[in-house]
């Protein structure tokens, strides 16, 4: 019967789908806190949700089926003079994913994630010299094997003497305190990280593996293919030519480096390709989950 809390609900649920809540202080819902951007709204999703029987999967079909959640995140220099920070959704915002997800992401694009619900907490693999930071010396962190090692990052054990640094460089909280809302961060180690660490090369390895084991035309649909894996939407011309330029130029280095091409494929050679070309696959992989659209939601 209390309306505080379906609207504080709706509103936790609008922050997630805008990076902004229709009151901007989603942890403060009092007089000190900001009064809402559209009350009447706030009001309608609140009864809507209550209508739908506190279904909060409900709540979220209703609020993206919307036209004002469809909306593209380009902004035009009249708007953005109009309405700098969006009050009025002229548009969609440009939301950063969250921690957890941008792993989860690389791993679906390579078809890597492991889509089991529940269990016990993983250990993904962490740097070593990361690894080896415990209070006491009392634990050790075994990076998972099998399907364990690709589960969402939700699963992934949380230590606190040693969180995991793929999670804190992308800005996730301390687990040991509330925290009703995240803030994001651009950080050079952010972009070095996507790059370079374990995790996020073995996606780009599979990746590659996953496309060149698929049968496709010639390199222009591989590459088409490999694009709408990562952001859904099939490259433009100049997109298209920026990576086949990337390909060649990563074919010819690597048919002549055979010992950085081994080492870059890895495990993960696709069957019946040479390795220099899987190494050539793997460099434009790489530079494709790399991209600000694979980790931002425009």
């Amino acid at each position: 019967d209390n309306p505080l809390t379906p609207r504080g609900a709706v509103n936790h649920t609008w922050s997630h789908l805008f990076g902004k809540g229709l009151v901007r202080t989603i942890n403060d819902f009092g007089v000190r806190g900001d009064k809402p951007t559209h009350p009447a709204l706030l009001d309608w999703l609140a009864t809507e949700y209550r209508r739908l029987k506190w279904s909060r999967k409900a709540l979220i079909r209703t609020i993206v089926l919307s036209a004002t959640y469809r909306q593209t995140s380009a902004t035009s220099e009249a708007l953005a003079g109009a309405d700098p920070q969006n009050i009025l959704l002229g548009r969609q915002n440009r939301v950063r994913l969250q921690a957890e997800i941008i792993r989860d992401n690389s791993l679906t694009a390579a078809g890597l994630i492991s889509r089991k619900i529940g269990g016990p907490s993983v250990f993904p693999p962490m740097p070593a010299d990361v690894a080896a930071l415990s209070y006491a010396n009392n634990f050790k962190w075994n990076a998972s094997k099998g399907a364990d090692r690709f589960r969402r990052g939700m699963y992934t054990f949380f230590k606190r003497t040693a969180p995991h640094p793929n999670l804190t460089t992308f800005d996730c909280p301390d687990s040991n305190t509330t925290c009703v809302e995240r803030r994001a961060s651009n950080t050079p180690l952010q972009a070095l990280t996507t790059l370079n660490n374990e995790v996020f090369v073995e996606a780009s390895q599979a990746m590659a593996r996953r496309v060149l084991g698929e049968k496709h035309v010639d390199d222009r649909h591989r590459l088409t293919r490999a694009f709408r894996l990562c952001v859904s939407r099939p490259p433009n011309a100049e997109e298209l030519k920026g990576f086949a330029g990337l390909l060649e130029a990563s074919r010819k280095w690597y048919t002549e480096h055979a010992d950085n091409a081994k080492s870059l494929v890895g495990n993960y050679n696709a069957k019946g390709t040479a390795t220099d070309e899987s190494a050539a696959w793997v460099a434009t992989c790489r530079i494709m989950l790399n991209m600000d659209e694979f980790i931002t939601r425009e």
